[in-house]
């Protein structure tokens, strides 16, 4: 087992954090698992209270430190930690909320695989509502500032001065001290912002996402789950048990969220004013942290009132619902896709805003969201019309596109659940591609600092959308966007790697099983989390025509990857490699420099550097030498061809001058010979 893992106060930036191997279950004692060989977790021992949407609380113990009440958050493997929380919890003040004390990943006998966990402190009393459908006594006023906002007041102080907003404020996450009474509060750590928030506790834009989209948010976030804990704490329940979401969303809409959810209940007279200023739906008419201060240490309440909520003349009728606000009219539409497709389709909704709202301007920017301007999208869809439309009636609203509703500054743990959700990664990209990113910090009037970073993800997931090869896409989204998000690869089986050097030793492992291990999810968390850029190489494995040739650029891949990461040897994927692309080593002419390659190669197994393979065989100097050995050789061998031609040519020749010569001189003779014979025989006669 390895993890990678911090204490609290020397917690760093991921990739910076030891992989320490720790005691595994065979270790442990009977029911426990061992974390970072110091942490018994007893996987049969739950703690209901301290469980959250995303993750399951078990009881923990320091073997170092007996005396340490801890427990052990076992989180889901698809929903990633809140990574910048935990790096900046060094600089919050202790006791004033629980702090991780290490995390990392273990093998978990019950999944059989590994988990990643958080081990935590137990909080030291109990929670202030033990759930939210139960009733407790009333709380006081005194007891409100005295006990919950002072101490409250000083941990959002902290944590916006670290730029972590909380995000989980609510009766069953905030403790009893023990000690004087005053309140702390419980983990932030183990989920994106928002996602274990039930959504009466968001105010209302954030409470129409998805949970893995609700965004970062801020301090304005933050002090309107305040209002709601303090409505809760003031009455001694929750106002609006047993209604469903989409209930109270309705009513919060139609009435605003602090009127919806006090109903018919009272609040004291002191207090009213109070709780409503913390609950305005438009966080610019929110109290700031100052204000509720200043409360506090003066009880004196900034009267302000907030401005009206410009009401139809007549209702918009859709499908059976009636709207009588534009924001309303955005929600109706939002619920109900394919039939308010249809809808913008016609005039009916600039009519209604001019006739009824009597809002002249709302009408003519309605009229206009189908003309993409100079810089909308290439292509105009209803679908993207529709969704403008919604930002129009509703800007400060959610961006909503099909199934997808997102606050901008959520996109990026937003695409941590879209990994595996087909429907869900195709709207990723058609809300990328329709630029209503840009669409909707146009129309933002009072524009926050969240809005600039939320605009550069959504640039940058412009990028990795645009390309589908594998390394790109929405997986690397994901792992870009989501540093503490482990690599989720099905072919790793059980392991969940956090960081490249673990992702390197759990492909070792695997190696020897002879299998390549590499596919879209390993492409793009390689991608993420190496340093420096490999898109190069990614575009490399993704035009390769041949197997052979991917196998290559997957070696170079890793072996760029191995340099980078860490020294740790990688030989049996040295010896995988080497065993497929041997044949490469076979193509080269010169058998000489072949011999003395398949000895090098043979000899730098041990050591597991994938470097060395690749030098050994994509060796440019090597091939070119070879290329132009044999070039040489094969012109060398043309020219003695010709020679040879040649002299089989003049031999051929020869012979015949040769027969040729010697009929002549055959003649020659015969003819000397009859003309010696007639001499003869004149001679003969004439004696």
């Amino acid at each position: 087992m390895s993890e990678a893992s911090l204490e609290a106060d020397l917690i760093g930036a991921l990739d910076d954090l030891p992989a320490n191997a720790g005691a595994g279950p065979s270790a442990a004692t009977r029911n426990e698992v061992v974390f970072a060989g110091r942490y018994a977790i007893q996987p049969d021992v739950v703690l209901p209270h301290l469980c959250t949407v995303s993750a399951r609380a078990y009881v923990a113990f320091d073997r170092e430190n007996p005396t340490r009440s801890l427990y052990a958050l076992v989180l889901d493997r698809a929903v990633p930690a809140r990574h910048k929380a935990i790096v900046s919890a060094k600089g919050i003040v202790d006791g004033s909320i629980l702090k991780p004390v290490r995390w990392g990943r273990v093998d978990w006998p019950a999944s059989n695989r590994e988990e990643i966990i958080i081990i935590l402190p137990q909080p030291p009393g109990p929670a202030l509502m033990p759930n939210l459908e139960s009733e407790i006594r009333p709380w006081f006023i005194r007891e409100l500032k005295r006990d919950l906002l002072i101490p409250l007041i000083e941990l959002l102080k902290t944590m916006h001065d670290e730029r972590v907003s909380h995000r989980n404020i609510r009766p069953t996450n905030l403790f009893r001290s023990g000690d004087d009474d005053s309140v702390i509060s419980g983990q932030v750590f183990s989920a994106a912002p928002g996602l274990d928030q039930p959504a009466l506790f968001e105010p209302l834009e954030r409470a129409r996402c998805l949970p893995g989209g609700r965004g970062a948010g801020d301090m304005a976030d933050d002090l309107y789950a305040i209002g709601v804990t303090i409505m809760m704490l003031a009455l001694g329940r929750n106002p609006v048990a047993g209604l469903d979401d989409d209930e109270i969303m309705r009513r919060r809409i139609q009435l605003g969220s602090y009127n919806a959810l006090l109903g018919d209940n009272k609040l004291h007279n002191e207090l009213a004013p109070v709780v409503r200023a913390l609950m305005r739906d438009d966080d610019h008419e929110r109290w700031s942290i100052s204000d509720l201060s200043n409360w506090v240490q003066t009880g004196r309440v900034n009267p302000s009132q907030p401005a009206p909520v410009a009401r139809a003349d007549r209702p918009f009728e859709f499908d059976g619902d009636k709207a009588d606000t534009a924001v309303e009219l955005a929600y109706l539409l939002s619920r109900k896709w394919e039939k308010a497709v249809k809808v913008i389709a016609t005039q009916d909704i600039e009519n209604w805003a001019d006739r009824s709202l009597k809002n002249r301007s709302l009408a003519k920017e309605i009229a206009a969201c189908p003309d993409p301007g100079p810089g909308g999208p290439k292509q105009m869809t209803p679908d993207i019309v529709l969704s403008r439309t919604l930002i129009t009636l509703n800007p400060t609203g959610p961006i909503c596109f099909r199934g997808l509703v997102v606050m901008p500054d959520g996109f990026a743990t937003a695409t941590a659940s879209a990994l595996g959700n087909a429907p869900m990664s195709q709207d990723f990209t058609g809300l990328i591609d329709g630029k209503l990113m840009s669409f909707w910090h146009e129309v933002q009037v009072r524009p926050k600092p969240w809005m600039i970073v939320a605009a550069e993800v959504a640039e940058k997931m412009s990028v990795y959308l645009a390309r589908r090869g594998a390394g790109f896409s929405i997986e690397r989204c994901a792992y870009e966007l989501n540093p503490a998000l482990p690599c989720l690869s099905p072919l790793l089986g059980g392991s969940a790697p956090l960081q490249v050097r673990e992702l390197l030793e759990t492909m070792e492992e695997h190696a020897e099983d002879g299998g390549f291990l590499f596919d879209r999810h390993i492409a793009a968390f390689l991608g993420a989390r190496v340093s420096g850029s490999i898109d190069k190489e990614l575009t490399d494995i993704a035009d390769a025509t041949e197997e052979a040739s991917e196998r290559m650029s997957q070696l170079r891949l890793l072996a760029y990857v191995q340099s980078k990461s860490s020294a740790t040897a990688a030989p049996k994927l040295y010896d995988m490699f080497l065993k497929y692309l041997q044949p490469a080593i076979n193509e080269y002419k010169n058998v000489p420099m072949r011999e003395r390659l398949h000895r090098a190669a043979r000899k730098a197994v041990s050591k597991g550097s994938l470097n060395d393979l690749v030098r050994i065989l994509d060796n440019r100097k090597n091939r070119t030498w070879d290329e132009r050995g044999f070039e040489a050789a094969r012109k060398r061998n043309a020219l003695l061809d010709r020679e040879i031609e040649r002299l089989r040519t003049d031999a051929k020749s020869f012979r015949r001058q040769s027969l040729l010569l010697g009929h002549q001189i055959a003649a020659n003779i015969g003819s000397l010979v009859a003309v010696a014979a007639a001499v003869i025989v004149i001679m003969m006669r004439a004696t």
